[in-house]
């Protein structure tokens, strides 16, 4: 195995473990709303009681965890469950959010708010897109990049 076999391997593996701690999460949530008990669902999943409940917690805490993203695109690449066609596919077609620095009254607050691009920029940076795919997204983005600075500004 080479160095590039690796590195391939390992990023599968872990868009793998990322894929399943979603699906997992999600069939959480769909069970207790269809009626489950903690107890039903740990017992179904192998996993304690306390694990589904950490993460029925989870769910309840940040529901927005559970919606598709950029990222979920990308490792569901990653992990051979769709195509490198499919991904752009769907990544150029994205309505992207951009992240932002919020602010009170008229002061900047010391944080960063992530969009959704934030993502796939991350992504490039580790690797799990090529330069060619980077920059075909970078392109169908530009002009909503640019109107989203512009904003920012006003």
């Amino acid at each position: 195995m080479t160095v590039t076999d690796t590195r391939s391997a390992l990023a599968a593996n872990s868009a793998r473990e990322h894929l399943l701690r979603l699906d997992r999460l999600r069939l959480i949530d769909k069970a207790q709303n269809e009626g489950f008990t903690l107890r039903q669902i740990a017992d179904l999943l192998e996993i304690s009681a306390t694990q589904v409940h950490r993460l029925a917690q989870r769910v309840l805490q940040q529901p927005g965890e559970l919606e598709r993203t950029p990222q979920e695109v990308i490792y569901q690449r990653s992990a051979g469950v769709i195509t490198d066609d499919e991904m752009m596919d769907t990544l150029v077609h994205w309505n992207y959010t951009y992240g932002y620095v919020p602010t009170e009254g008229d002061q900047q607050v010391d944080a960063y708010a992530k969009g959704s691009w934030d993502e796939v920029r991350r992504a490039y940076r580790r690797g799990l897109l090529a330069d060619d795919e980077w920059d075909v997204l970078f392109d169908a983005t530009r002009t909503a990049r640019q109107a989203q600075r512009a904003a920012a500004r006003r």
